[in-house]
């Protein structure tokens, strides 16, 4: 009786699922921010950054608020295939617009869907952002902690 119990219970547990999955499948995007030292590209810190979501017909969101920072992780838009965002630094305000497109795609069978971007294009628009850079134009649910996605040059 004691082999049956054993047998009854490794089948049992063969059966059940042991992924973990996160809350939720959000694709968080990573910028970080740069600047130019000696003509090669440094890393930069921000003395603050409070960042707002735009998205059309809803108002506006604060998305990341801290101090002091060199980058910050955002959710893309899955209803458009543009996000913008206001980034505050200090008194100085730019808008950030990213095109992107996007796809689902399978994390798991337990785990279910989540949104695939891929990054196009990135505009801004007053001049506190010299320049920008896509450095790697995949953003999916899956984003490592040292993923980054953008540089943005201050």
């Amino acid at each position: 009786s004691r082999i049956l119990i054993f047998i009854i219970s490794i089948l049992i547990t063969s059966c059940i699922s042991v992924e973990i999955c996160d809350d939720d499948n959000n694709s968080m995007m990573v910028a970080k921010f740069m600047t130019m030292k000696d003509e090669m590209p440094a890393d930069s810190t921000v003395a603050s950054l409070s960042l707002y979501g735009i998205r059309e017909g809803r108002p506006d969101s604060l998305l990341y608020n801290q101090d002091p920072t060199n980058n910050f992780k955002v959710p893309l838009d899955p209803h458009h295939d543009f996000t913008r965002f206001v980034l505050q630094i200090g008194e100085q305000t730019d808008t950030l617009e990213l095109t992107h497109r996007q796809e689902l795609y399978g994390i798991s069978y337990d785990c279910g869907f989540g949104n695939l971007f891929t990054l196009d294009s990135i505009g801004y628009r007053t001049g506190m952002i010299k320049s920008a850079e896509i450095k790697n134009d995949m953003v999916d649910a899956e984003t490592k902690e040292d993923d980054v996605h953008i540089w943005l040059f201050l």
